[in-house]
């Protein structure tokens, strides 16, 4: 009776192994697939500028809808005091998402040192995967605008800012992105701009700052400076991340605009806690964040333009940005000394629809259901080292490692250890809760179908 039990189950096994295999198969050649489009990409540019890169000057991106006016009037002009303290000039360009404006805090960048802004406008977006063209005014009428060369000595910054037009495709940070990185940057590269070879990915909210130790934050602190250097230094490395450093924000007054500001000495909620410990220093917590990814400009522009162009669906861009660098074969590292600034609300915040839910636990849910469907395109034995929604062993493994990071610089006594046993204990319990929740209604990256989120 236990033998045919075994050969039943034997049986059963045979039947289902040729599918799994031809799953495996298709998320193998669909990671090639992309990780060959990304090469591709980054050959042509080196192809098209000759392997020339302009080190003058550094290029910084990132993605703002409805809430950035809220962080930018102090993220930027620090960004661009930090790239000053090295002795380069900054080519930052603010993407506007299908219709946000916030023309306040743009006319408030006029009045920085040496600092000039240019006002670009996309057309409507004929699909959710293909770049709008971009102009230098609002009818979009003439030339598309491209990005040239300045002579170094005039020694100026300039921020673009491109307006993107409101439309059916328009709305979410990939597609706005897939604006930025497949039309304004790809295309002035066919026209001859020769772009800075430091690139720098960033949210609204990102600061770049020191952590002496891991742990205690300079306020003051100059972070980018340290990971350009580092770049600089290393020419091997292609990619290096930030740190990711989840904190509540307050409201603030700055130069009379109100503002939300980091506060670094409130408890975060358990999950981010936990994630803020384990991310860059153990399996399975190695993705770069989109709010601090540094790297060389023909890897960045490579990867995200085939990330656009093929997953408008997607919200977790960073994710899969590591996934395809790893396989590409680019050398990457997280690195620690440095943490860019990520908002998480507070314990106690909730939604704003109905019925109301803790908006750090959508947080997370939000996370988990743009990962999800990763596992699924290009397998979960392929980006588990990655990215991995199972138990987290290296608290098994790495136990002292671990328990110094849980500790910090708080005083050990039992009150503190039963604290921060409860804290892993909710995180832990309340993360499989959300992770099993994600899997039954996830992002849909590709096709008519594929919405595009924050």
């Amino acid at each position: 009776m236990f033998l045919n039990n075994v050969f039943k189950l034997s049986d059963e096994f045979r039947k289902f192994l040729p599918e799994e295999i031809t799953l495996r198969e298709k998320q193998n050649r669909t990671l090639n697939a992309d990780v060959k489009s990304v090469l591709y990409y980054r050959d042509w540019i080196r192809t098209q500028t000759n392997h020339t890169f302009d080190n003058t000057r550094i290029l910084g991106t990132v993605a703002t809808t409805k809430g950035a006016e809220n962080y930018l009037p102090y993220t930027i002009p620090k960004i661009i005091q930090q790239i000053s303290e090295i002795g380069m000039m900054a080519d930052i360009v603010i993407g506007l998402n299908n219709g946000f404006e916030c023309p306040v805090v743009i006319d408030g960048f006029s009045l920085l040192p040496n600092t000039e802004i240019i006002h670009l406008y996309t057309e409507e977006k004929l699909a959710n995967n293909i770049p709008a063209s971009i102009f230098d005014n609002v009818m979009c009428q003439g030339k598309p605008y491209y990005l040239t060369n300045i002579d170094p000595q005039q020694c100026r910054h300039r921020i673009f800012v491109v307006h993107q037009k409101q439309g059916q495709h328009s709305a979410g940070k990939i597609r706005v992105l897939g604006d930025i990185y497949g039309s304004l940057l790809l295309k002035s590269i066919e026209h001859a701009w020769i772009p800075p070879a430091i690139l720098v990915t960033f949210d609204a909210e990102s600061q770049f700052l020191v952590a002496h130790n891991h742990s205690v934050i300079d306020l003051e602190s100059n972070g980018l400076k340290l990971i350009v250097n580092e770049l600089q230094n290393q020419s091997k490395i292609d990619i290096l991340g930030t740190r990711n450093k989840f904190a509540v924000y307050q409201k603030a007054i700055l130069d009379g605009i109100e503002v939300l500001m980091p506060d670094f000495s409130e408890q975060v909620p358990p999950i981010q806690w936990f994630m803020d410990i384990a991310h860059g220093r153990f399996s399975g917590f190695q993705c770069k964040c989109g709010g601090g990814t540094f790297g060389r400009t023909d890897v960045i522009v490579s990867l995200l333009v085939v990330i656009s162009k093929n997953y408008p669906g997607i919200r977790g861009e960073d994710t899969q940005l590591t996934i395809l660098a790893k396989y590409a074969g680019f050398i990457d590292n997280i690195f620690l000394d440095v943490i860019s600034t990520n908002r998480t609300p507070s314990m106690t915040d909730m939604t704003i629809e109905q019925p109301q839910k803790k908006a750090w636990i959508e947080q997370i849910y939000r996370w988990f259901v743009s990962t999800y469907p990763l596992n699924l395109v290009y397998g979960k034995h392929n980006i588990k080292m990655l990215v991995n929604h199972g138990f987290p062993y290296f608290i098994l493994t790495h136990p002292i490692t671990f328990w110094k990071l849980v500790m910090a610089d708080e005083k050990i006594n039992l009150y503190t250890v039963i604290t921060k046993i409860k804290l892993m204990i909710i995180a832990f319990f309340i993360s499989k809760k959300v992770q099993i929740n994600s899997h039954k209604k996830y992002d849909v990256l590709q096709g008519s179908e594929a919405k595009a989120f924050w």
